[in-house]
């Protein structure tokens, strides 16, 4: 108990420097990068500039609180003649939210409440029903917005209450979901203190005869609220000596859970005699989170080099991270799976090992969010989220607005194999065919391997088991050397 008491201590004492966020198409994408230096600028080896001349005095009747000035006067205004009594607090709290309006979209002013979300987030533990939600726009049977469930954490209240991924929230507390500003509030209204209970109603999507999802008889639940503590990491044994391992967020243990997912895997290869042939990064629908933690995740990877470069103002240089010689997984086939969800500190993981040609990336452009939010605490317990830097690649490419192209560009719609000449019959057919193994060669296995199984129908994971598998032979295999003449 004191060190978890310890740990958690350790996280709310690390809230306090640098982060990247995203909201991504109505939905709530949160992740944050930290470091704890203030920027600086690197030493280079230009000659001095020459002296600029001195700046022109201003004006005598200067005042640089001259438009707060104004703003309190209008204030005063307000609150005296409107023709209702008015919150003060409230108004001041709008206003700054409209300073960061005319800012990029992820400047933004939070107030008090919505900056405990973001510390929650952060340390990965709070008081909800154990959901990944995202705000979505469906047509049938009307127009409306939706709760999206794009994932329920096992074990969890939701879990229990029988909520199923792909199902619909249609309210939350007798509230409609298009009643919510955004995502942020619909999810505040979820959570809770732990033990206290939440109502909303949920629309079943079950596949129906053509399979596609189709809407079922609405549904009142009821769950209880209890301390969700989700795991970042995500892994399965596919078989074969593949590992699959969805990296849900870059939270604090992130690196740390990884690299034992994969230790424990590799044992798992061991005891079936295959080892660890290869691994598949999922960063699928992962909207980043801690820089420290994608930094140390490419580490894992990649032995040498630049793993990401951040710029400021101008392009001047704020910070450059490396990798280091801690490198337990150099060796092994990697292939990273993305998706337009894919953002900030996933698309730095993806960039850097693409870059260092250390993995194959597979799946869809990713969301393009490279830009670096420095929170600056106003003592009230409200945050004030500046855009102040830019990410890029080891090979200097800028991921704000560009994201990260696949090398290998799959979809999300499951086509089974079809045969091309179904009508011809292959040798093995033949009743009276010579068998290979007559020849002392064992016979080639036919059909799906327990790996692709495993994938079941999810396109773009079966993609990089088969990219897998590839690289596996390639390298089992030792090269063929021909003869000199």
């Amino acid at each position: 108990m004191a060190g978890e008491q310890h740990r958690r201590q350790g996280r709310a004492g690390r809230l306090a420097t640098l982060l990247t966020g995203m909201v991504l198409g109505g939905s709530l994408v949160a992740g944050y990068a930290w470091f704890d230096h203030a920027p600086r600028a690197h030493a280079t080896n230009q000659q001095p500039a020459a002296a600029a001349p001195p700046p022109t005095a201003p004006p005598a009747d200067f005042s640089r609180y001259r438009k707060i000035d104004l703003f309190a006067r209008a204030l005063a205004m307000i609150e005296r003649h409107y023709v209702r009594p008015v919150d003060g607090e409230r108004l001041i709290q709008a206003a700054m939210a409209g300073l960061t309006s005319e800012l990029d979209p992820h400047s933004e002013y939070l107030r008090p409440r919505e900056a405990r979300l973001l510390r929650e987030d952060i340390e990965g533990r709070f008081g909800g029903v154990g959901m990944v939600v995202v705000m979505k726009r469906v047509t049938t049977p009307k127009p409306r917005l939706v709760l999206d469930i794009r994932e329920v954490i096992a074990g969890g209240p939701a879990d229990k209450a029988g909520v199923v991924a792909g199902d619909f929230i249609v309210e939350v507390e007798g509230k409609p979901v298009g009643h919510f500003h955004d995502l942020s509030q619909a999810i505040m209204k979820m959570r809770g203190k732990p033990g206290t209970m939440v109502r909303f109603k949920l629309e079943p999507q079950r596949p129906g005869k053509d399979g596609q999802p189709t809407a079922q008889p609405v549904r009142e639940v009821n769950v209880a609220r209890a301390f969700i503590d989700a795991p970042a990491v995500v892994p399965k044994y596919l078989g074969e000596g593949l590992a699959h391992v969805r990296l849900r967020d870059f939270s604090e243990t992130s690196a740390r859970e990884l690299a034992s997912a994969i230790e424990a895997m590799r044992s798992q290869g061991k005891a079936d005699k295959s080892g660890l042939r290869g691994v598949v990064l999922d960063l699928r629908d992962n909207g980043g989170g801690l820089l420290d933690q994608a930094v140390a995740i490419v580490d894992q990877f990649v032995g040498d080099g630049v793993i990401v470069t951040t710029r400021a103002r101008q392009g001047q240089l704020m910070d450059v991270q490396r990798a280091t010689a801690r490198t337990p997984w150099r060796d092994v086939p990697l292939v990273v799976l993305v998706n337009k969800a894919s953002a900030s500190a996933s698309e730095i993981v993806a960039g850097a090992l693409q870059d260092h040609r250390r993995a194959v990336i597979v799946g869809e452009q990713s969301y393009g969010k490279g830009s670096v939010q420095a929170p600056f605490e106003l003592g009230d317990g409200s945050i004030l989220k500046l855009t102040i830097a830019l990410y890029y690649t080891p090979d200097d490419r800028l991921i704000q607005a560009s994201g990260i192209a696949p090398d290998v560009v799959v979809g999300t719609e499951y086509v089974p194999y079809r045969d091309s000449l179904p009508q011809l019959e292959p040798e093995r057919a033949h009743p009276r065919h010579l068998k290979p193994t007559d020849f002392g060669k064992p016979a080639v296995a036919v059909g799906e391997s327990p790996a692709l199984q495993a994938a079941g129908e999810d396109r773009q994971l079966r993609a990089a088991v088969e990219h897998l598998q590839a690289l596996g032979t390639v390298l089992d295999k030792p090269r063929r050397r021909g003869k000199r003449r």
